[in-house]
């Protein structure tokens, strides 16, 4: 026997449960979102590179990237930010702001060995550099979060120009901002502080930024990080203006109602992407994140745009299904509408009743013929497998009469009747 064709890896069928969950989620972030004033948006499923390649957290041979015929580099979706900046700047550029974009579509990443093919949801302010645009982006996120029933949620929140200002403190005015973001960027993934120490030398730093540097990233506790950036904002004055919007967007987030959240210096996350604030939400008592974002203020100058500043978040939805089975929250899908399926006896049938299951359907029920002629018992096991509500069984009676028999498949409740015209057929049918 031949070896079954499977799916390329980390990509998978949908089958209907599958999607019934994940478009109910989607619908719900969707719908939370505009009555926030999001509007949703969607962009292309193909992108050309170049608006990947302003960031080092998905740079373009990590994607799935092609040549089309004239010669163009090309990369499947990895991330809405990119795209989203572009869209704005070809469509809202010179629009009144804030900008407010929600946008759900599948996201592609080839270093993604579970999933490389996943649906997520996004929403995005353009045009507010205040920290109540970042509050506003959680708060959404935190009603769904809530509405579906997880025991409760904690934000981690970070301003990557804590360290920012730090390192750049270093005195040269050849600091570049982008050789501040690739040492940020390298201590992200060190292993140990020895590693750490090691590669801050190999930039020719202070040892007084290293120390300050490796204080911070030995916080254990927001209280801790408080006491450790007032003392270091006394030896680097550029902090104090880093620290103290750091403040606001915690006030922001109290303001909105987002309690459980708190600063954690140490998570250094999205360094190669955003400039600014970063955040991620947890469920309660569970280390895997339900979401993540940040700023990135610079991104739409990269899209040959003046300067907007920007803020957004996103999360997978298959992740979020997961995480709602690990904290048993119940997926409360909507009511299905009946669901019923007809089968002649005879093909002649046929024709004579379609306009009343046009009609039936134009009411809102789902109903299917059975094109199999194949009689009442087959016809039952078919719709169980479906999920139907009733079977119906149309047989034709002497002087133009039609016989029905109906099955409930919720209850097993069985009944024949002879119906005489069609309008009484309709009648009978819409009560099933």
């Amino acid at each position: 026997m031949s070896k079954k064709v499977q799916t390329v890896k980390g990509m998978r069928d949908l089958l209907p449960d599958d999607l019934a969950k994940m478009e109910h989620i989607e619908a719900l972030f969707l719908k939370t979102a505009s009555q926030y004033g999001f509007v949703r948006v969607q962009t292309p499923t193909l992108e050309l590179a170049e608006i990947y390649q302003s960031t080092s957290e998905f740079p373009q041979e990590k994607c799935y990237s092609l040549v089309d015929g004239k010669g163009r580099n090309l990369v499947l979706r990895s991330d809405p930010d990119a795209p989203l900046a572009r869209l704005v700047a070809n469509h809202y550029r010179y629009d009144p702001k804030p900008i407010k974009l929600a946008f759900c579509g599948s996201i592609f990443r080839s270093w993604n060995t579970r999933r490389r093919e996943f649906r997520m949801f996004s929403i995005n302010t353009f045009g507010v550099d205040e920290p109540m645009a970042d509050a506003e982006i959680l708060r959404v996120v935190a009603d769904v979060v809530e509405e579906v029933g997880f025991p409760g949620y904690r934000i981690e929140f970070n301003n990557l120009q804590l360290f920012r200002s730090i390192i750049a403190a270093a005195g040269s005015k050849s600091e570049s901002s982008d050789r501040v973001n690739d040492i940020l960027y390298a201590i992200r993934f060190a292993p140990d502080q020895e590693s750490v120490i090691s590669l801050l030398d190999s930039h020719n730093l202070p040892r007084n930024i290293i120390d300050a540097v490796l204080s911070l990233l030995e916080c254990s506790d927001e209280s801790s990080a408080y006491d450790i950036l007032a003392g270091l904002g006394q030896k680097f004055p550029s902090l104090i203006p880093e620290l103290e919007k750091t403040m606001v967007l915690r006030e922001a987030f109290q303001s909105h109602g987002l309690k459980h959240s708190h600063l954690n210096v140490t998570n250094l996350h999205g360094t190669g992407f955003y400039s600014g604030f970063t955040y991620r939400l947890f469920p309660k008592d569970n280390p895997k994140e339900i979401g993540d974002g940040g700023r990135y203020d610079h991104m739409m100058q990269q899209m040959q745009s003046e300067s907007i500043p920007a803020t957004g978040i996103g999360l997978g939805i298959e992740r979020f299904i997961e995480l709602m089975a690990a904290s048993h929250c119940l997926m409360a899908l909507p009511t299905q509408p009946r669901r019923i399926i007809v089968a002649y006896d005879e093909t002649t049938l046929a024709a004579a009743c379609r306009p009343i299951l046009r009609q039936l359907r134009s009411s809102g029920l789902v109903v299917e013929e059975d094109l199999a002629i194949r009689g009442f018992n087959k016809t039952v096991r078919y719709a169980k497998s479906k999920k139907y509500n009733r079977v119906v069984m149309i047989k034709s009676e002497l002087n133009e009469q039609l016989r029905l028999k109906i099955l409930n498949l919720d209850d097993d409740h069985a009944e024949s009747l002879i119906v005489h015209n069609q309008e009484e057929l309709l009648g009978i049918l819409l009560k099933c």
